[in-house]
Parts: C-alpha cells; sequence; structure tokens
C-alpha cells in the first residue's frame, strides 16, 4: 500500500516545476485532528507552515487502512468521494466533507503537491452525533413540597456516549446523587446513545426548584437541557386534603343515614296512627250493640 502511495506522489511530482532541495525544506504542511458532526459539513484545517503564498497543484486523500485515495485533485480530474473537496485553495490546503458520516471516522495520508514541493501529513478524524433536547418527567406526576420524588431525564440519538447532570436554582451540582444509565445502538453504520437519568429524594425541598437537567457530549460540551418544576404546596397540606375529603365523606354518610333514619320514624308515626284510628272505630261499633241503640236503615 505505502509503495503504491509513493509512486503516485512520485508520479504526479513529475508535473511540476523542479525546485531546489532547500527551497521544499523551507515549509511544512501541518493539519490539525478534526472533530466531525454526524450529517453537518466538516472543516479539516491545514496549513503551510514557512510559506504563506503557495499555488496548490495537486493533492490526494488516503485512509490509512486502505489503499486507494478517498480523494484526489490534480490539474486534469477529481475523483474520489464527491463529499470531499479543497475549502479554498487559494487561501490554503484545508478541505471539507459535506454530509459527515461515521463512516469518515479514522487516520488519514494528505499528500499535496505546490509549485514549491511536495509535503505529506497525517491527520484524524472523529465523527459525533449531537443529542436531541432531554426530556424530563417526575414520578409522582404532582411533585409536592417535602414528599418523596424522582426525577427523570433522558436524551436519544446522540454518539458517542455523553452525561447528563443535575443542578437546582442555586447551581449546586446534584450529579452524584443520581444514577445514569447508557445504551448504545450501532444499525447499518449508524451509531447512537441513549442517555437516562435518575435523581431520587426521599424528601424534596420546593425551595431547591427548578432543577436543571443538562446533557454533555463526550467532550464535555453542552448538547441541550430541560427544567424541571415542582408544586409549592407543602406535604402535610396534601395529608390536610386528605383528612379534609374524608371528613367529607363520613358528613354525606351521616347524612343519608339520617335521612333513612327519620324516613324510617315518620312511616312508623303514620302507621300507628292508622292503627290507632282503626281501634277507636272497632270500640265505638261494639258500644251501640250492648245499648241497643243501633236501628238499621229502612
Amino acid at each position: 500500500m505505502a509503495s503504491l502511495m509513493v509512486m503516485a506522489f512520485v508520479i504526479v511530482s513529475l508535473f511540476i516545476p523542479a525546485v531546489r532541495p532547500s527551497q521544499a525544506d523551507l515549509w511544512k504542511l501541518e493539519c490539525l485532528p478534526t472533530v466531525g458532526i454526524v450529517s453537518q459539513t466538516t472543516v479539516i484545517r491545514c496549513s503551510f507552515k514557512g510559506f504563506k503564498k503557495m499555488e496548490i497543484v495537486a493533492v490526494s486523500l488516503t485512509k490509512t487502512t486502505e489503499e486507494k485515495p478517498v480523494f484526489t485533485m490534480d490539474p486534469d480530474s477529481v475523483s474520489g468521494d464527491q463529499r470531499i473537496s479543497l475549502e479554498n485553495p487559494e487561501l490554503g490546503p484545508s478541505l471539507e466533507i459535506s454530509d459527515t458520516m461515521f463512516s469518515d471516522e479514522g487516520e488519514y495520508l494528505y499528500n499535496v503537491i505546490t509549485d514549491r514541493g511536495a509535503k505529506m501529513a497525517q491527520l484524524s478524524i472523529s465523527v459525533t452525533a449531537k443529542y436531541k433536547n432531554p426530556i424530563t418527567s417526575t414520578w409522582p406526576e404532582a411533585v409536592k413540597d417535602g414528599g418523596r420524588a424522582t426525577l427523570y431525564c433522558n436524551a436519544t440519538d446522540g454518539y458517542p456516549a455523553g452525561f447528563i447532570h443535575w443542578f437546582d436554582r442555586s447551581g449546586t451540582n446534584w450529579t452524584i446523587n443520581s444514577n445514569t444509565t447508557k445504551a448504545t445502538k450501532d444499525s447499518n453504520g449508524l451509531k447512537s446513545v441513549a442517555l437516562s437519568s435518575r435523581l431520587t429524594f426521599k424528601t424534596i425541598d420546593a425551595g431547591l426548584a427548578p432543577f436543571r437537567c443538562i446533557v454533555l457530549n463526550s467532550r464535555y460540551v453542552q448538547d441541550g437541557e430541560n427544567t424541571i418544576s415542582i408544586t409549592s404546596q407543602s406535604y402535610g397540606d396534601s395529608n390536610k386534603e386528605i383528612l379534609a375529603s374524608n371528613t367529607t365523606h363520613i358528613v354525606a354518610g351521616v347524612m343519608v343515614i339520617g335521612s333513612l333514619i327519620v324516613g324510617l320514624l315518620f312511616a312508623l308515626l303514620i302507621f300507628r296512627k292508622r292503627n290507632d284510628q282503626r281501634y277507636e272505630s272497632g270500640n265505638n261499633s261494639e258500644d251501640i250493640l250492648e245499648t241497643g241503640n243501633y236501628s238499621p236503615k229502612e
């Protein structure tokens, strides 16, 4: 692989004017380590050291794990990955990759031929994916001051594995009290890590709210955040509500039972009154028969 690269490099070099060896040694090619974001444009920063102004004649970019260059440009043609190009040939040898993919990660050899000679530099590319804004929730759903509470924060679609940190309103970091899990997914070259964090309080202080859930990428750069607020109603007030509710139910029950008792008493009173009337009517009939004062109607 190395011999093929050197041969190609020498052949291309024949197309440029000969330069004095001392002049070629006066400059060098340098490239910075590059971190790209998936689906975005990645710029590979490279520069000439020694001579600020040089004309670029040809370039080639080859992954160290492959023999064939992924990108070449010479005076007659451009070939290879169409996503790769020189950012601005007049300003320098920096490259750019549009629509960055995870497969772009790796170590590369970058060959540049100029009107002052040829140089080679090694560069590295790592690719990350930005986490989506986190989603937060609580259990119970309506958290009460002084009660037990668990705060949840979830972030997805980021890569590599990042971090979730918790802060209260004053900026105090509660992360050490939390528990975070990381689930990695790799499907058809698409990588992602789902982060899930849980912060539990046996008795929560509403004065600490709102709590902030902050998502950091693998380089501790913030990708997103969300906040969680809790109600100011105290846990004791909640118990009072329950007691008041129970009292209301008891009073309502007593009223229903009382109404039934009153109704029964009223029914018994009417029944007894009717029986008394029948009894009096029967006594009057017996008195008439005994005295003989009964006279049938003609």
